[in-house]
């Protein structure tokens, strides 16, 4: 009975092992994904209705629950408190686990960059910046639909087989 009991709390834990990894995978593809959509409506806004940044923060915000979401929540309330905030308060920001040393790097460059210069200067950053943020999200959806499914398969297996091994 000991063994069975063994035997199942190895299967789950190998199981939400693998669900982990693939969580893990999952948000990083999707904090990329949501990074292109606002810089898509950052050209939007700031190319034909001349927004405010901050109010361009809010409504992208306004009602996601996602991890980019929230960060950019976090940036626009610094915004409204520094006017100009820092690279380094941009980093602390946006610190999370999921995501590479170069990539916070180049995420708080960014959003460093923007609403420091004109109107036709930003949308020119913007699209560099989208474009580098295009290849990662590319290879975060590749990494999330091969290593991803990939560890929930091997956390179901290896619980099956440990599972075994101790019944």
């Amino acid at each position: 009975m000991i063994s069975l009991i063994a035997g199942t709390l190895l299967f789950v834990g190998c199981l939400y092992g693998g669900a982990g990894v693939r969580h893990y995978y999952k948000v990083r593809a999707a904090y990329f994904d949501e990074l292109n959509n606002l810089c898509n409506l950052l050209i939007d806004e700031i190319t034909h209705l001349k927004t405010p940044l901050i109010k361009i923060l809010e409504d992208f915000a306004y009602m996601k629950k996602s991890e980019f979401s929230k960060h950019i929540s976090v940036f626009k309330e610094t915004l409204k408190t520094e006017v100009l905030a820092d690279k380094r308060s941009i980093e602390q920001i946006i610190d999370a686990a999921y995501l590479r040393r170069d990539e916070k790097i180049i995420i708080a460059d960014f959003l460093s960059l923007l609403g420091k210069s004109h109107s036709q200067s930003q949308i020119i950053n913007i699209k560099h910046y989208k474009n580098k943020f295009e290849e990662i999200s590319v290879k975060a959806r590749e990494t999330y639909r091969v290593q991803g499914s990939l560890a929930y398969k091997l956390g179901i297996l290896l619980g099956i087989a440990l599972m075994i091994i101790t019944v």
